[in-house]
């Protein structure tokens, strides 16, 4: 069995259903229903993806029953068991999240996100539990560039990034007199 986990920015993929995002979300849909993997999310991944629909909405126009139905369906996977949601043991996470934000932000002067630090340590967490490389996935530039900076994470976990997609350009308006 292949242990992944899937980082907020990753997972919101499989709700949205902009036909920008179908490649993403069938990718998701892939890994998520692949019987050969365990697919875990930290718990902060239950507050932090509402969040990353609203944007979603905010930027594409999308509406209240858009993000509902993107939330009900994340809920029902929940109640479906489709994750293992990781509880942060909050006082090491905090602990190891604060040293990730030291190493990767002042050290190696790369942007990184408490949530994100929180996020990266309860895979990393998985892994020492598991004592087995994990899988993690992400979407998240910054943390993918930083991450592999820190042998505790190069050694504990593989990291995929799967770039965002792209809106194309809107067309050029005609030239003309």
């Amino acid at each position: 069995m292949a242990h992944i986990f899937l980082d907020t920015c990753v997972i919101k993929y499989r709700y949205i259903t902009d036909r920008l995002w179908r490649s993403h979300r069938n990718k998701i849909n892939r890994l998520i229903g692949d019987r050969k993997n365990i697919t875990y999310i930290a718990d902060a991944t239950i507050l932090e993806l509402p969040s990353a629909f609203a944007g979603f909405c905010r930027g594409n126009s999308g509406t209240i029953r858009d993000y509902d139905t993107m939330d009900h369906a994340f809920m029902q996977d929940l109640a479906d068991s489709r994750f293992i949601v990781r509880p942060a043991n909050k006082q090491l996470y905090i602990l190891r999240a604060r040293n990730l934000i030291r190493l990767g932000g002042v050290i190696h002067r790369r942007e990184l996100g408490s949530t994100d630090a929180l996020i990266a340590t309860c895979a990393l967490d998985l892994a020492h539990e598991l004592k087995e490389r994990v899988r993690f996935f992400t979407s998240d530039k910054k943390l993918s560039g930083v991450l592999p900076l820190i042998d505790a994470f190069t050694t504990n976990l593989e990291i995929i990034y799967i770039p965002p997609p792209v809106r194309p350009a809107p067309p050029a308006p005609p030239s003309g007199p």
